[in-house]
């Protein structure tokens, strides 16, 4: 009996430190920064990025490119960034939406998804809009606005501009539990949902912030891109870029 409960007791251990290292592994690969698999066209969504190429859109070749089946975006101390610079997608504005975005930040860096946005000729490939902010840390998952007032909402919680410009901030969750969702330096995928005036994020699934926003001069309609931001070098990815419209 008392070798049966030791061979229990063995087998046990061996267990546990079997799930603990399935745990470990799994943590490991959430951050992994191989680019996932190409995905199929969700249905009543189209793709905006072939896979391959850059057709569609438009950005300094200096900074953007395709690697690994992936949009990338790339500076150095050689080829820095002088200032906000975007990858414009080539398309009509839109005005109500999903766009669902895999991404992946495997170092230091800031980016964002731009959005209802319209150029800015003032820089090279600039752009003025909403942005689903990039960047790990305390920044990823906020709601910015280039020329809209800059950091409307942080990780969790929902900004309302009135229409006379008054911003009213609730909040609706905790921004360190929902930044535990979020592969700081692995792939993620964005869901950005626009209808109307109002504007919700999400990452992995997990509402990040959202907006109302009643003003009477926010953009209505407007077109999309990916930022690289001035800074240190940084590096970043994105795939499996879809868009629906409504």
């Amino acid at each position: 009996m008392k070798r049966f409960m030791n061979f229990l007791l063995v087998s046990a251990m061996v267990l546990g430190l079997g799930l603990t290292s399935s745990t470990a592994i799994f943590a490991e690969d959430s951050n992994s920064t191989t680019p996932p698999p190409t995905k199929e066209v969700p249905e009543g969504f189209v793709s905006l990025f072939d896979g391959k190429t850059l057709e569609g859109w438009d950005g300094d070749s200096k900074f953007w490119s395709v690697e690994d089946g992936c949009i990338t975006g790339r500076s150095s101390e050689g080829n820095p960034v002088p200032y906000s610079t975007y990858i414009v997608w080539k398309g009509n504005p839109v005005k109500d939406f999903t766009l669902l975005v895999d991404f992946c930040v495997p170092g230091e860096g800031n980016s964002g998804i731009e959005y209802r946005a319209w150029k800015d000729d003032t820089r090279d490939h600039g752009l003025n809009g909403y942005q689903a902010d990039i960047s790990p840390g305390d920044i990823m998952g906020i709601f910015y606005g280039e020329a809209l007032g800059e950091i409307i909402a942080w990780r969790g919680e929902s900004a309302k501009f009135d229409v006379d410009g008054n911003k009213k901030i609730e909040k609706f969750g905790d921004a360190a539990e929902i930044g535990k969702s979020i592969n700081m330096h692995g792939w993620n995928t964005y869901r950005v949902e626009a209808r109307g005036n109002k504007f919700t994020e999400y990452i992995n699934d997990v509402k990040t912030t959202e907006l109302v926003d009643e003003r009477p001069d926010s953009p209505k309609e407007g077109i999309f891109g990916l930022q690289i931001h001035p800074g240190p070098p940084m590096f970043f990815q994105f795939k499996n870029i879809f868009l629906k419209t409504y």
